[in-house]
């Protein structure tokens, strides 16, 4: 009986074990299914929140600039060897003023650590960019980019697939990349770009936050300018970064070389290029003088912008190299910037080149109508075009014109190219009024008042047009209403109406106790101020504590009714009009 008994248990014992094996076995190949689907659900959801137009590759960026192969030697090396060695600390600056070339450095060195296999992530900000304005997504995105390359080795159960912040985020740069042979790092450039300030304190004191954390796994590379604001958080964590941790640019011997060997290599490039094909009217001396080198390099004063825009300028297919030189050289204001009379001299220079055509105050106008749309916005030369009533080849002509101050990059979701500013400082000179008394016809404070007023009304008609009813017609009706304006060429004669309305279209208070000049020559028509009414005030019949209810109402249709007694009556005042 005991035999039996034994025999039996012997019997089921292995076919216990087998049973037990594979049961095991099922559930944990379906646990393994039901995580995986959970890790691919939720890389599928860290993608579509990812700003992919922030990535040192992003097509939205263009050709972004990179070091010449013969200057920034020094500042490379020393950044290449800081992220081989585990033992240096895990934050560099690149500190410098505008123009100096802090995102050229970081943009080199994030192709050359992709192509190491060493950049972990990159986020380039950039102020012309909504979605590179913010900080909101800078870790997500990280981690996008951080699971692209490494995402067999990252274990994301450490997230516990909970909201994403930035030291969960980093806790999982930080584990993973230790099982990594060689350290990774994440380069995040212009922080000083940010649009919020109070960002741009809250993502620097979080990185650095992290220095202990990060050790010698994972580095970072951040340039900004030298923000007094940023400038305290470092000092708050100088012990931490220790003495090495900054990079200072502009303000040394070292970077006039590179940009004395920067203008010499490329003017050479010039040089033997023109005179292989006959187009250049020196053609044997050297070109240019050892004196006219250093001229540009005394002006260019650190700013390595100053250079490529003068070397953009002086190489036009169309022109002369020496002429286009002599005109950089002539003119030289000490009360002015050195960039900004550049920019100056370039439109100047434009300005009579298109005095030379037949159109030559539409296609004056024209240019500028095209800085102040790219600089609301990086658009396509159809876009532009359709909005100001003009051909697309037109506009294409006009920003090769402008060569040296814009650059065209691709939309990867249309493939289409928009044109955008080269760099930031045309902005920040174009929104400026003049320092000195060689007033530019560019400038912001220059611009036509009809084509300043009608760009932000018709701006904000588009945004009124999102909102209900959408068969009201806002936008219709103010494209229709400048292109008659534009027709009728109005001389204005003291009439201040224009500027006026367009700063009260964005304060409804102002706007409603806005009252025209009632000069002969006015500008602001009974029809013009109820279409500026009706955009900023969604129903201008109703008084504000009626909007206010309607708006926050629980009934859709009380809405619905509101909005769509509004839409009949802008239909009655528009065939009353007629």
């Amino acid at each position: 009986m005991e035999l039996s008994d034994q025999s039996t248990i012997h019997m089921n014992t292995p076919h216990s074990v087998m049973n037990n094996t594979i049961n095991h076995i099922s559930s944990s190949s379906t646990s393994k299914r039901a995580r995986s689907l959970e890790d691919a659900a939720f890389r599928e959801r860290i993608a579509t929140l990812a700003v992919k137009s922030a990535s040192f590759d992003a097509a939205e960026r263009g050709d972004p600039p990179k070091c010449h192969p013969d200057t920034r030697i020094a500042v490379l090396d020393s950044l290449v060897a800081w992220c081989s060695n585990r033992e240096a600390g895990a934050v560099r600056l690149i500190s410098g003023r505008a123009g100096t070339g802090k995102t050229t450095i970081a943009q080199t060195m994030a192709e050359y650590w992709a192509g190491q296999g060493q950049l972990a992530g990159s986020f380039f900000f950039s102020r012309s960019s909504k979605e590179r304005s913010s900080d909101g997504q800078v870790f997500t995105t990280i981690l996008h980019q951080f699971l692209q390359l490494f995402g067999a080795d990252v274990d994301l159960g450490l997230l516990g697939m909970e909201i994403l912040r930035r030291d969960v985020v980093l806790g999982l740069l930080v584990s993973t990349s230790r099982t990594l042979p060689q350290p990774v790092v994440i380069v995040i450039d212009g922080l000083d770009e940010i649009s919020i300030t109070a960002q741009q304190i809250s993502l620097l004191r979080d990185i650095l936050s992290s220095l202990d954390r990060l050790g010698s796994s994972v580095k970072v590379l951040i340039s900004c300018q030298p923000e007094r604001h940023l400038e305290d958080v470092f000092d708050e964590f100088a012990a931490q970064l220790g003495p090495s941790y900054r990079i200072e640019l502009g303000q040394s011997a070292e970077d006039n070389d590179d940009i004395r060997t920067f203008f010499r290599v490329l003017f050479d490039h010039i040089c033997r290029y023109r005179r292989q094909y006959g187009a250049m009217s020196i053609t044997d001396s050297p070109w240019p003088s050892q004196k006219e080198i250093e001229a540009l390099v005394d002006r260019a004063n650190g700013q390595f912008v100053f250079a490529a825009t003068v070397l953009q300028f002086v190489d036009d297919e169309n022109e002369d190299p020496v002429e286009m030189l002599n005109l950089v050289l002539e003119h030289q204001t000490s009360s002015v910037e050195a960039i900004d009379q550049l920019y100056i001299v370039i439109l100047h220079w434009v300005g009579r080149t298109l005095d030379k055509s037949e159109k030559s105050l539409e296609r004056r106008q024209m240019m500028q109508n095209l800085i102040l749309h790219i600089n609301h916005q990086p658009s396509s030369p159809a876009d532009i075009a359709e909005f100001w009533f003009e051909k697309t080849l037109t506009i294409n002509i006009l920003a090769k014109h402008l060569r040296a101050l814009l650059i065209r990059s691709t939309d990867p979701d249309n493939q289409t190219s928009e044109f955008q500013f080269r760099h930031q400082l045309f902005h920040d000179f174009f929104v400026r009024p003049s320092a000195s008394h060689d007033s530019h016809p560019f400038s912001l404070a220059e611009m036509n008042p009809v084509s300043k007023f009608f760009f932000s009304l018709r701006m904000r008609a588009r945004d009124a047009a999102h909102r209900p009813p959408t068969v009201l017609p806002y936008e219709k009706e103010a494209r229709r209403l400048h292109q008659a304006y534009i027709k009728a060429r109005p001389t204005f004669r003291g009439c201040t109406c224009l500027p006026q309305l367009e700063s009260a279209i964005s304060d409804v208070s102002a706007l409603r106790g806005f009252k025209p000049c009632r000069q002969r020559h006015c500008v602001a028509k009974s029809d013009l101020l109820r279409l500026c009414k009706m955009i900023a005030i969604p129903d201008s019949s109703q008084s504000l504590e009626e909007q206010e209810r309607l708006r926050t109402t629980s009934s859709p249709i009380l809405r619905f009714f509101s909005w769509f007694r509004a839409a009949l009556s802008l239909k009655r005042r528009r065939e009353d009009t007629r």
